[in-house]
């Protein structure tokens, strides 16, 4: 299955959007999480988010093949986790467009 540029199999999310970058999320541990500032976030989307060659397009991308692979991995899936994550995530990309314009 593929989102954007990520493919889904039966190990793994992969980056399959070229042949210079790699990002791979293990089925096994694709729910674990950190904790940060007292909340409970998805370590592997904020991993990738964290990825400088990764545009927002395809971190869009791969938070919907993140949910589609937890179900086909049959994992646990806590979607106050999933919210707090994303918000921070998006917290971030706030903080880049304010740099960026900052820069300009």
């Amino acid at each position: 299955m593929l989102f954007g540029n990520w493919t889904i199999n039966e190990d793994n999310i992969s980056w399959s959007g070229d042949e210079v970058n790699r990002f791979v999320i293990p089925a096994d541990s694709l729910n674990s999480t950190i904790e940060n500032d007292g909340e409970t976030l998805y370590e592997w989307i904020l991993q990738a988010t964290n990825e400088d060659w990764l545009t927002q397009n395809d971190l869009y991308d791969l938070n919907f093949a993140f949910v589609y692979a937890i179900a086909k991995f049959g994992l646990d899936f806590n979607y106050e986790y999933f919210d707090a994550t994303l918000a921070d995530q998006y917290e971030q990309f706030e903080d880049e467009d304010e740099e960026d314009a900052w820069l300009n």
